[in-house]
């Protein structure tokens, strides 16, 4: 078993969920920065892509493992967040069925990066340092965010083997 000796890179950090989430929210920033000053449409409708699938990733990872794991914690701020996870599914919901080269959907991919912004600060902000302070071991639900995580990409990768079976 290889030991993550960096926390900013390699293999999931199992027994530091939190740095993996922030590894994700690193993620999404640098490909909105990539979005809000691309200097060509082809840029930033690749960098949008790329937000798109990784929010829709790392949403439900929280919402189906994260979250619950640490709702004994702080049940209040965890529903707040829940709360800005709908709205950012909705905004992700519409955008998925539009173009993005689309002058609306740069409004809503805009307005998408504002609300995940704001989210990603106040979790990184609010959220993490009480799960980190609290004391609660968190390899198990590193465990479970990693599983959950390899089964999303493996079924995405099943359903573009298919789509390309079917040209």
């Amino acid at each position: 078993m290889a030991i993550d000796k960096d926390p900013g890179k390699g293999a999931f950090p199992v027994d530091r969920p939190t740095e993996a989430l922030k590894r994700d929210h690193d993620m999404v920033r640098a490909l909105s920065d990539r979005y809000l000053n691309g200097d060509s449409q082809e840029v930033k409708v690749q960098a949008g892509k790329q937000i798109l699938q990784a929010l829709h990733m790392h949403s439900r990872i929280e919402e189906s493992v994260f979250y619950p794991a640490v709702r004994c914690i702080d049940e209040a701020l965890v529903r707040g967040f829940e709360r800005d996870h709908d709205k950012v599914d909705n905004l992700l919901a519409t955008l998925d069925g539009m173009s993005l080269a689309d002058a609306h959907s740069d409004a809503l991919m805009r307005e998408l990066i504002s609300a995940v912004t704001a989210h990603i600060q106040e979790e990184e902000n609010q959220l993490f340092p009480r799960i980190e302070g609290s004391g609660v071991d968190m390899t198990s639900v590193g465990l479970e965010m990693q599983s959950f995580e390899a089964n999303m990409v493996h079924t995405q990768a099943q359903m573009s083997d298919q789509g390309r079976m079917r040209r």
